[in-house]
């Protein structure tokens, strides 16, 4: 499929630049991205339209509880993923013969972080949350944790540049969610519902990985902890740990804190415009991690073409931001009426203000891959936790 599109393009390009649509190395970069966009816009295209019916269907106050509870639990994240991920896709790419320690030494260090995530998230919430619904909520939500180390197989598909594979789980997991959370609304069931299909949704796109992962030739058996190495990826993942708690706590804890001071109306209000301003966090997080390996071959061979890459990641990713923000400034009334419905109208305040955050946030992902790829984890850590 990939061979006739390039076949296609080839006609329309001048033959002086014929030789880039037929190097080996870009053909591959160039299909991992495009299936990694395209899983995305799928997934996304029906999970935001049957949200945004969701909304309307829960109304602002309910769609304010669910969105709480989603953001508690997320605000301990930072603590199942321990900046693993990241230190794992650089060393991948850097050592593949490597595969099965660094999996296996990965797997176990984010699986007791998991447990570690979900533990805490129980204890915090008889602390802090007096409702035991909403409580109740917050702990079946957290449940998630406990086989988020699976994800690891994520991150070596990317390292792979087979993104095909993640995507065809994201895409098989997303819909079969979507069909439920319809079901959800027609049946008229309650907000348990929608979080056991979250739950159900989690689940099987592990289900699915594992899958993948085996039916790909690999064996969960060959995988091995490695002390050592565990050491090397904590000594400088707890610096990315804590840029990502930084980060996710800058980016959630404002739900928490509007459901607490102004009731769980606000937050449904403040979560519809959040929703559209983070549809399009998708874009730099692929653009990224699909192009990190090229970045840091680049680094290996050329420091001239590996600065003329970063150069041209940052120009991409701060001009997306612009585009993106300009019109949706512009449609916010348009767009909170169309997809969210008049009750939701005080919404619209909040995303024609909040939409322009996205310029920092594209930038401050293409910064992240710099400073992984030169290893400056501190900086890294004083980037995320300082703004």
């Amino acid at each position: 499929m990939v061979d006739g599109v390039f076949l296609r393009i080839n006609k329309f390009v001048p033959k002086r630049w014929r030789w880039v649509l037929e190097h080996g190395g870009f053909r591959r970069y160039f299909a991992n991205t495009g299936w990694m966009l395209f899983g995305q816009l799928f997934s996304l295209v029906i999970s935001f339209f049957v949200g945004a019916w969701l909304a309307r269907y829960l109304g602002p106050e309910n769609y304010g509880m669910i969105s709480y509870a989603v953001a508690f639990v997320g605000i301990f994240t930072f603590v199942a993923y321990l900046g693993i991920h990241s230190i794992l896709l650089r060393d991948l790419v850097a050592h593949p013969e490597k595969r099965n320690e660094l999996l296996g030494t990965s797997f176990w260090l984010l699986f007791f972080g998991g447990i570690t995530a979900f533990s805490l998230v129980i204890i915090f919430s008889f602390l802090f949350e007096t409702s035991v619904f909403v409580r109740s909520l917050i702990i079946l939500y957290a449940s998630t944790f406990v086989w988020s180390a699976f994800g690891v197989i994520n991150v070596y598909f990317q390292s792979m540049i087979e993104a095909k594979k993640n995507v065809r789980a994201a895409i098989i997991s997303g819909f079969v969610a979507s069909v439920l959370k319809v079901i959800l609304i027609v049946t008229g069931q309650g907000i348990v519902w929608l979080m056991l299909i979250l739950i159900i949704e989690s689940l099987l796109l592990t289900i699915l990985y594992i899958i993948s992962y085996l039916k790909s030739g690999y064996k969960f058996s060959a995988w091995h902890f490695d002390f050592k190495l565990a050491k090397e990826m904590l000594s400088g993942a707890w610096l990315l740990a804590i840029a990502a708690a930084a980060t996710y706590i800058f980016m959630r804890v404002d739900q928490v804190m509007v459901r607490i001071f102004l009731g769980e109306r606000a937050v449904g209000l403040y979560a519809a415009a959040l929703k559209v301003v983070e549809i399009w966090y998708f874009i730099p997080g692929i653009i990224c991690s699909s192009l990190l390996p090229a970045i840091i071959n680049a680094k290996k061979v050329d420091e001239k073409k590996y600065k003329n890459r970063l150069k041209k990641l940052y120009l991409l990713l701060g001009g997306l931001a612009v585009l993106i923000a300009i019109p949706i400034s512009i449609l916010a009334p348009w767009i909170i009426k169309v997809l969210f419905g008049i009750a939701y109208i005080e919404s619209v305040k909040i995303l024609q203000i909040y939409i322009w955050s996205g310029i920092g946030f594209f930038l401050n992902l293409g910064f992240y891959q710099y400073f992984l790829a030169e290893n400056r984890l501190k900086s890294i850590f004083y980037l995320y936790f300082i703004l």
